[in-house]
């Protein structure tokens, strides 16, 4: 029996060192590594022992009481969404891990909502409860966030000390001394309690099946053992109930019964996927100096052996060897079955979300990506640096798609998105890891002008160079408009109509750099009504220059103001976090649309300056202690207050 599940759930609730704990108690490692020491078996890379986070997903294979478990260990941090959402698609159940003492966070919901969408089996580990937390408040949260939650474990306490487990389905005790456990029957004291939530979860399993209902309600009688089991595992599988199951990887309490929930409860590949021939897709790609680019695969269905080939969009795929990953290692093995996770090196031709097939084309699960939200300026350090930053840049998002890297034509500066400012810093060591130094700088404000009233004016060309000379009359009119518009209001030829073109291109030209700091405007309408032109010497380069001139003239009469971008912000933070986040909008210039409550997390919804907002991911991560997340989208431009312009426009003069 084969297992496939992810761990997701906010950073710091424990995933990275709950999937030690399962490693080490299942032989699969002699020693716990530790997350502060950079010695788990997931946070291998640089970038995690440095951060003392996750920022890729990791595979953790292992093996207990002969079944078979790969368990994906996610990023906890959002900014690593890319790699998170990859992972979920390659699992057939999500195990979303919740802290005690922190309960239910941001990146809770966001990993449940991930897994909602694909229509994956669900089920809650409450983690940390030897550091604090109050149980029996969390379950209400949870009940209240996620739906039909069912704890299967609650905390056995003796005074403040956690000393083990009370099984609510099996309605026994599980008492711990260090990682060894005795079961014993619950005690006298705690029996009622037990009762209680062991009836509710019986029925809230048996409401799950219309044959099962009907026997409990006829007969009042709790069903059979096995009765229920079958029902909660298929309850389970098609999302109607989700288990809530208490583990702690620092002190062991809890692992060995979890890796039982898991058999118990979660579905096997088959029952997902079904029968048939090969069936998988790449989920991540990892591109290293020197083993070039590995494919992790997971296979959703069917068999592979050594030297077996699958299709794929780009042609066959040969698997010379099977490898299966764990952490950094790839472990060499003669068979895979539907639910291995596997490795294949020098995957050139490969990307991630690419289908692998044995027979026909199938289509595979895929979630969409957010927008990135966050984008520095990407500054090679030398010249080497900078002739070798496109092709590391390649390799980086092919890496993670995650990340977005354009050229800002308008202030030359090539611009790195992200989900984050950890996302732009952790791709930053990446490409120092791929041998090329950058500086992620400040972008610069794509700022604009406009004008406020109409005006008029002659813009007039006109040149003798011996033979031919140069020779343009433009009479224009400028007005606010809401978007561009040139109008020819020429009457009785003064202008030659073949020279429209020309004097179009000239105003155009000249509003792409404004008359106060030089940059493009826009919102105006242009009417050329009036002008002169020579039979002999004018021409569309002279009318071009009379056109410009006239622009520049005019503009500086019309008013000019200097405008900045304006983008909406979706911003999702914990409830008590509210007042903090609308007082610093307020100081942003921000200004406030409207807000809504969703569970035990609080929506905003405002707008604020782009040069306000520009380092906004570590603000909030300040504010709400890493609970905060927030969506960035360009709504419009606005005038810039007086006195903040003044100082852009003399800062713009004298550059």
């Amino acid at each position: 029996m084969i297992r496939t599940i992810a761990f997701a759930g906010h950073s710091g609730s424990g995933k990275t060192t709950l999937g030690e704990a399962l490693l080490y108690l299942t032989g699969a490692k002699e020693r716990r590594g530790s997350v502060s020491e950079g010695t788990t078996t997931s946070d291998y890379t640089p970038e995690e022992k440095a951060h003392g986070i996750s920022v890729r997903t990791a595979v953790l294979p292992l093996d207990w009481k002969g079944h078979k478990f790969f368990v994906l260990d996610t990023p906890g941090y959002l900014d690593f969404i890319a790699s998170i959402r990859g992972a979920l698609t390659a699992a057939d159940a999500a195990v979303v891990t919740v802290s005690a003492p922190d309960g239910v966070q941001i990146g809770t919901e966001r990993a449940w909502t991930v897994a909602e969408r694909l229509e994956l089996p669900r089920m809650v580990v409450v983690t940390k409860l030897d550091k604090g937390g109050d149980f029996y408040q969390l379950l209400e949260d949870l009940r209240s966030t996620l739906g039909s939650i069912v704890p299967v474990h609650l905390p056995w306490m003796e005074g403040p000390d956690w000393v083990g487990l009370l099984d609510v389905l099996r309605n026994k005790a599980l008492r711990y001394d260090g990682e060894e456990y005795e079961e014993l029957e619950v005690p006298s004291e705690l029996a009622e309690q037990v009762g209680t939530y062991r009836e509710q979860a019986i029925e809230a399993i048996v409401e799950t099946d219309e044959n099962l209902l009907e026997q409990y309600l006829e007969e009042g009688e709790e069903p059979a053992p096995e009765q229920v089991a079958k029902a909660f595992h298929e309850a389970v599988r098609q999302g109607l109930v989700y288990p809530v199951a208490i583990a702690s990887g620092e002190t062991l309490i809890g692992v060995e019964p979890l890796l039982d929930i898991f058999l118990q409860a979660l579905p096997s590949p088959t029952e997902r996927w079904g029968e048939g021939p090969p069936l998988g897709k790449v989920f991540k790609v990892q591109v290293e100096p020197f083993v070039g680019k590995v494919a992790y695969i997971r296979l959703y269905r069917g068999e592979l052996k050594p030297g077996d080939v699958l299709q794929s969009e780009k042609g066959p795929v040969k698997f010379n060897k099977l490898y299966v990953p764990r952490g950094n290692e790839l472990l060499e093995v003669d068979r895979a079955e539907a639910g291995y996770i596997l490795a294949l090196p020098k995957a050139d031709q490969l990307h991630r979300t690419m289908a692998l097939w044995a027979e026909e084309p199938e289509e595979v699960p895929m979630t969409k990506l957010p927008e990135p939200t966050t984008f520095m300026a990407i500054v090679p350090k030398g010249k080497g640096d900078e002739a070798k930053l496109g092709e590391a840049v390649n390799k980086l998002l092919e890496e993670d798609p995650s990340l977005r890297l354009e050229r800002n034509e308008e202030t030359g500066e090539m611009l790195l998105w992200g989900m984050g400012d950890m996302h732009l810093e952790v791709a930053k060591e990446r490409l120092h890891d791929y041998g090329v130094e950058v500086e992620l700088k400040l972008p610069k404000i794509p700022y604009r002008e406009t004008i406020r009233r109409k005006a008029e004016g002659q813009g007039k060309h006109k040149k003798q160079t011996g033979g031919h000379g140069q020779y343009g009359d433009v009479w224009l009119r400028l007005e606010p408009a809401e978007d561009y518009e040139f109008v020819w209001e020429i009457t009785g030829g003064v202008i030659p109509t073949k020279y429209k073109e020309a004097v179009e291109k000239g105003i155009k030209e000249a509003a792409k750099k404004g008359v106060l700091a030089g940059y493009p405007v826009i919102g105006f309408r242009a009417a050329v009504y009036d002008g002169s032109h020579h039979s002999v010497d004018s021409s569309d380069l002279s009318f071009q220059i009379a056109a410009s001139l006239a622009f520049k003239k005019v503009a500086e009469a019309a008013g000019p103001a200097l405008l900045e971008p304006i983008y909406k912000l979706k911003i999702i933070v914990p409830q008590d976090k509210m007042g903090d986040i609308l007082s610093d909008l307020q100081g942003r210039r921000g200004r406030v649309l409207g807000s809504d409550m969703d569970g035990a997390l609080a929506v905003i919804h405002a707008e604020a300056p782009l040069g306000e907002i520009l380092e906004y991911s570590r603000v909030l991560r300040s504010l709400t202690a890493g609970q905060g997340a927030y969506n960035l989208e360009f709504s419009h431009y606005a005038e810039v207050p007086p006195q903040l312009a003044q100082k852009i426009v003399e800062e713009a003069r004298s550059e």
